[in-house]
């Protein structure tokens, strides 16, 4: 990473946090904006982003359905330290119920990283309030670079060839935030119940969303699992 202000992406093709990497994908290509997305559905997958990472990471294990920490180190980014930080010992939330805790705060907080790190610029006037609408990417090719590594490792995944984890979940995330860059794979019906068993399977904070979403939509999650459980 860069410092502070710098152009982070001179020094690394992407951001290096999963939440980074998936708003960046909430940019769409077609229409040049951030804003094409549902508010509560992008919340919950940047906080199910975060535990993913952490999960990924090895910072957090699952005990009894539960995510508890692994180590007693904290991760370097802040947002990921201050995410640690509510996941105690002692404290048996489930993943579903840490998703569903904050999540407007999520997208303010990771908008704000990767403005302030020189992974997007505004175009709006100095000292005005930073806003999705007025985002953009300093390089919208390795957006693309990142949503076709994204969608290539689902592909890979669904059909059962090797697959990176992070990028699967970079993936996974994004379809089921139903973010426009991954329109066409989402409309492909074939393969969804594998996408499902591999939240459920490897990736159990992804399975927490699951839940988040289906508990807020009454039982249904379309988009990814196409209907109730």
């Amino acid at each position: 990473m860069g410092r502070t202000g710098d152009r982070s992406s001179e020094f690394s093709p992407v951001p290096p946090t999963l939440h980074g990497q998936l708003f960046m994908l909430a940019f769409d290509p077609r229409s040049g904006r951030f804003d094409g997305y549902d508010p509560q559905l992008f919340g919950f997958a940047l906080r199910a982003a975060m535990l993913t990472d952490l999960h990924l990471r090895g910072f957090l294990v699952e005990r009894a359905g539960a995510p508890v920490p692994a180590r007693a180190a904290s991760p370097d980014d802040p947002i990921l330290r201050a995410e640690f930080a509510q996941v105690g010992v002692h404290n048996r939330a489930t993943w579903a119920h840490l998703i569903a805790d904050n999540r407007h705060e999520a997208i303010t907080a990771v908008r704000e990283q990767l403005v302030d790190q020189g992974w997007l610029r505004t175009r709006q006037q100095p000292g005005a309030p930073v806003s999705d609408a007025g985002l953009e990417p300093f390089d919208q090719w390795r957006v693309r670079t990142l949503a076709d590594a994204a969608r290539g490792a689902l592909r890979n995944a669904v059909v059962g060839l090797p697959a990176e984890p992070w990028p699967v979940a970079c993936g996974l995330l994004a379809v089921m935030a139903e973010l426009p860059v991954m329109g066409e794979f989402s409309a492909e019906e074939h393969g969804r119940g594998r996408l499902d068993g591999l939240a459920v399977g490897g990736l159990v904070p992804v399975s927490g969303l699951i839940e988040t979403i289906r508990e807020r939509r009454g039982g249904s999650c379309p988009g990814l699992m196409g209907g109730s459980s």
